[in-house]
């Protein structure tokens, strides 16, 4: 056993050593030349955390070198520079005694010009850093910096309190400490995001050396992922509404938002359509600041699903829809590409070629993500072949001077940077003649020659499932349907899937119905169907193919993944071996009143959360989510069942997994429970190490035809 588990974690320890991407930037761009600033974030096992560190590198666009070695930041919280690059700013987070403090630095020319500390000045609260609200943007004239931070909420203490005299008598000058407030509860933006309460917008002047809390936006919007107008003499940003309450935010793009703008001197505007009905995220100028762009579709039913792209006129406010919901099918290279839509949640910052009307951005495609050239005066969209065949993912992360720069991999291949030059020509681009540089070292997984990714057409005539596995093996099986249910299995590297196969198994990725990436009526056919369509589509899609279905399987899945592998274990006893599930959703009923999204098991049964006070006024809806719930089926489960959970879950609580041990354990099977400190994703270094080495183990035991 000692010298197998010694295989196992070496392979654990090699899968998760390629550092992955968070962004990019171009410093400077020519014909000839290019240099770019990556930031990359890699896990560190002998530390058990995640380092991140900077690196710049110049390519000739043949050949590259790293300008300056690795530069640790991982105490870097957000950072941003200035549009002629000349300025630099940065959110640092400091350890100080027991307190963790923030600095807002400034640098200009190699130096260090301003540090404000913004704990003692007091202004606000935490600067937010995070995907959903984090912003960090220097004005036009580089002058200014906003961000969004936490409210300054005012200091509480007992009714009564002892003071001596001298306190006592400077109560009441200048004294903004309110008692008996001390123990009021504020709902925050649930999971990932606890704390996050009431985000301001907040100017920074470096002239003036000013932090000031813009005004005027309305108490029931919480801003977000603002920008500057062209002028400087405000910003635009996105405004959740929060009434009558918040519901979790991260992997939600369905939450009431609107696009407004926000004067310095406190004029809001809304500036997207039909705020109530809409959801909105992303919005970018172009360079002149002629357009405005948003992404958007409506508010409330399945948590994901596909986007419009919207153009504003910023003269006129004239808003077209420049990319509808429709699928169209794109002539690429004498071949015929589908186009099912845009399901990304971010658009980048600099997305703009030079002609400052055509736009370029990614998004999940079918089992691969893909980039396109988006025309918005004539609509025109254009595939970037990046990539051939299809299937790799290639992301774009900045663009500048007509040079794009693109992250790709894929599930046999970890992350590469590269840079893509795309011609100009006098009558517009040649979509169809672009040039690939790679710009950060290629790297291989061992043995990479002996696997094979392989995407199927599997279910609806739609690319629906990716193998990942060794050539010519008859190895177990890991069924792994993805969480969400409204996101996706992509042919992207994932380093637990490379850890599973560099130890002997193969993978099957399968994009059932409610996926994203096919088409928005697939996203929504799943409503009223989960537990039932779901299920099947992940069963059919396995039973399809003789080389899949022979084999020992295995279910591996998290989230609403878990709720599929543990309905497939009492659905479907006798096929598969064992299961390992992460936070899964195994009890309808209960979740409704103890996630942060109780939104989620209402719609995806079919119903409208906003008419659904109580479940114990709807019969219909009790039986419903009782139909749905894999707890159901318990009593018929046989494979072996290893709990991974999460004690700061918001989203899928432990109480749902543990409900679920305590019912498999009544009727005899074999379970076990790990219990980390973390949330539902389990990302942390520790609580990733242990819980696929422990999956490993557990696939290993129970598919062995000798008990180990």
């Amino acid at each position: 056993m000692g010298n197998k588990l010694d295989k196992i974690v070496a392979a654990y320890r090699i899968a998760t050593q390629y550092p992955a991407l968070t962004s990019a930037r171009i410093l400077d761009c020519s014909k000839t030349s290019v240099s770019v600033q990556s930031v990359w974030i890699q896990r560190v096992l002998e530390r058990q955390a995640k380092t991140r560190f900077r690196q710049t590198i110049f390519s000739n666009y043949k050949t590259y070198t790293s300008v300056s070695p690795p530069t640790d930041i991982t105490n870097e919280l957000i950072s941003a520079y200035s549009k002629s690059n000349k300025h630099f700013c940065v959110v640092r987070e400091v350890e100080s005694g027991k307190e963790i403090k923030q600095y807002l630095e400034v640098w200009t020319d190699c130096s260090l010009v301003k540090n404000y500390d913004l704990s003692a000045l007091d202004v606000h609260g935490k600067i937010y850093a995070d995907a959903e609200f984090g912003t960090l943007e220097w004005s036009p004239d580089e002058t200014k910096i906003v961000y969004i931070a936490e409210k300054k909420v005012p200091k509480s203490e007992p009714f009564y309190k002892q003071k001596s005299k001298a306190s006592a008598d400077k109560d009441g000058v200048n004294n903004d400490t309110v008692p008996g407030k001390e123990y009021d509860w504020s709902q925050d933006w649930g999971e990932q995001l606890v704390g996050k309460i009431t985000p301001v917008l907040v100017v920074c002047d470096i002239k003036t050396d000013s932090i000031d809390v813009l005004q005027n936006i309305p108490n029931n919007v919480n801003p977000a992922t603002a920008t500057w107008i062209p002028d400087g003499n405000g910003v635009v940003a996105i405004g959740y509404t929060i009434t009558p309450r918040k519901l979790g935010l991260i992997y939600c793009t369905n939450r009431p938002s609107h696009v407004f703008s926000l004067t310095l001197s406190g004029e809001y505007t809304i500036l997207s359509s039909d705020s109530k009905q809409l959801s909105v995220k992303s919005p970018i100028f172009n360079k002149s600041g002629t357009k405005l762009v948003w992404l958007e579709r409506l508010a409330d039913g399945p948590h994901h699903s596909c986007f419009k792209l919207m153009c504003c006129n910023w003269s006129t406010k004239e808003i077209t829809t420049v990319v509808d919901f429709d699928n169209k099918i794109l002539q690429v290279d004498n071949e015929q590409l589908p186009f099912y839509g845009l399901y990304n949640q971010t658009i980048p910052s600099r997305s703009w070629l030079n002609d400052d009307k055509i736009i370029v951005l990614s998004t999940p495609q079918g089992g691969s993500i893909h980039t396109f050239a988006i025309d918005t005066e004539s609509k025109d969209i254009h595939y970037l072949p990046i990539t051939k065949p299809f299937h790799e993912s290639v992301s774009v992360l900045d663009v500048f001077n007509d040079v794009l720069i693109c992250y790709k991999s894929s599930l046999n291949k970890p992350g590469q940077l590269f840079a893509i030059k795309i011609t100009s020509m006098f009558e517009g681009y040649n979509f169809s003649n672009i040039s690939i540089h790679e710009i950060s070292p290629s790297h291989s997984l061992p043995n990479s020659d002996n696997f094979v990714v392989e995407h199927g057409y599997t279910l609806y005539n739609k690319p629906t499932t990716i193998f990942y596995g060794p050539k010519d093996s008859n190895c177990p099986l890991i069924i792994w349907p993805h969480g969400g249910p409204h996101s996706a299995s992509l042919d992207s590297f994932i380093a637990d899937a490379a850890f599973f196969i560099q130890i002997g198994f193969a993978v099957l990725f399968i994009n059932y119905r409610g996926s994203i990436g096919l088409g928005k009526d697939y996203v929504e056919s799943l409503l009223g169907n989960i537990g039932d369509a779901d299920v099947k589509d992940v069963y059919n899609a396995v039973q399809s193919n003789p080389s899949w279905s022979n084999r020992k399987l295995l279910l591996y899945g998290g989230s609403h993944g878990g709720f599929l592998v543990t309905h497939l274990s009492g659905q479907y006893p006798n096929i598969f071996k064992a299961v390992s599930t992460r936070n899964p959703c195994i009890d309808l009923l209960s979740l409704f009143g103890t996630s942060d999204l109780p939104d989620w098991n209402i719609t995806e049964g079919g119903n409208n959360y906003s008419e659904v006070d109580s479940l114990a006024n709807s019969k219909e809806i009790l039986m419903k989510l009782a139909d749905c719930s894999p707890c159901k089926n318990v009593h018929k489960v046989q494979a072996p069942t290893l709990l991974l959970l999460g004690e700061k879950d918001l989203r899928v609580p432990p109480s749902q997994g543990l409900a679920y041990y305590h019912l498999l354990k009544k009727h005899g099977v074999t379970a076990r429970v790990l219990m980390y400190n973390d949330c539902h994703p389990l990302s942390t270094v520790s609580a990733d190490m242990d819980s696929s080495i422990n999956t490993a183990l557990w696939f290993k035991k129970y598919s062995s035809d000798v008990s180990e």
